[in-house]
């Protein structure tokens, strides 16, 4: 059966290291299936898009034990469906859903049944699995199906909405991300996006596993900038990307290896 909860260790933890403190229990209204967990560092939040209720969860930095979300949104009004991957954009106060081929945007303190301030469509079959916010150059970043060449960035301006074409599109034959490995990043200051190839779901590691980094700049069919994995096997399932630009540090969180890699990448900082 499963045991929903939210794990946090210390930042230096290594090996089979305990958690400092849990999320769990029926009071969070966590379910089965998480695929994103996004920290608000300037409200000291987190935001959690639960799919099988329909919901995003918000909860205060510190939540531990069967703590109630501070604040939840879901309703008829809302047109989640779904929903498995968010950002927050703290500076504008806006919660991102990318959702099939649509993008929902809410104001960040938005609860109960409340509609989208925004929706950005049409934007490719499957496409919006993933989404971040460039807040020096004003930009939304989505990682979007692009057909038998797979996985795309597509780069709009932030506030763009209906159906709306991309400023700049970074994929293609050659270079497009096989299998997107979960949520990806944005480093504002020096505009890059970091994300994980997952090839296609496979579950061993093989050249096309890896940590990718391409400037947001970047348009058409090239290359990752630097590029992390491959042969050697660094990754198995890749299933997510944090920063810590403070300590220079890449997070990747893997799903086959049950871990979470740390990297440091001043280069990238």
């Amino acid at each position: 059966m499963a045991h929903p909860q939210i794990a946090i260790f210390a930042r230096l933890a290594n090996g089979g290291a305990k958690p400092t403190r849990k999320l769990e229990g029926q009071k969070t209204l966590l379910s089965r299936t998480m695929h994103s967990v996004v920290y608000d560092e300037i409200h000291d939040e987190f935001s959690v898009p639960v799919p099988f209720p329909q919901a995003i969860l918000t909860f205060r930095g510190g939540a531990n034990g069967e703590e109630a979300p501070l604040r939840v949104i879901q309703g008829s009004l809302t047109q989640l469906q779904a929903p498995m991957r968010l950002a927050v954009d703290a500076v504008n106060n806006e919660i991102i859903v990318p959702q099939g081929d649509a993008v929902l945007v809410y104001p960040r303190e938005a609860n109960g049944n409340v509609a989208p301030i925004r929706v950005l469509r049409g934007i490719g079959a499957g496409a919006g699995g993933a989404a971040a916010v460039d807040l020096v150059r004003n930009l939304l970043v989505l990682a979007g199906r692009g057909g038998r060449n797979g996985l795309r960035f597509l780069i709009f301006n932030r506030t763009d909405q209906g159906n709306t074409k991309p400023l700049r599109t970074i994929g293609g034959p050659n270079y497009g991300i096989k299998g997107l490995g979960g949520p990806f990043a944005v480093y504002s200051p020096r505009g890059w996006i970091i994300a994980t190839d997952d090839g296609q779901g496979q579950e061993m590691a093989s050249d096309q596993t890896y940590l990718g980094i391409w400037s947001i700049e970047d348009n058409g069919d090239v290359p990752p900038r630097w590029r992390i994995g491959g042969p050697k096997g660094v990754f198995q399932m890749p299933r997510g990307v944090a920063l810590n630009p403070k300590q220079k540090e890449v997070l990747v969180s893997d799903k086959r290896l049950n871990a979470v890699l740390t990297f440091y990448l001043p280069e990238i900082f």
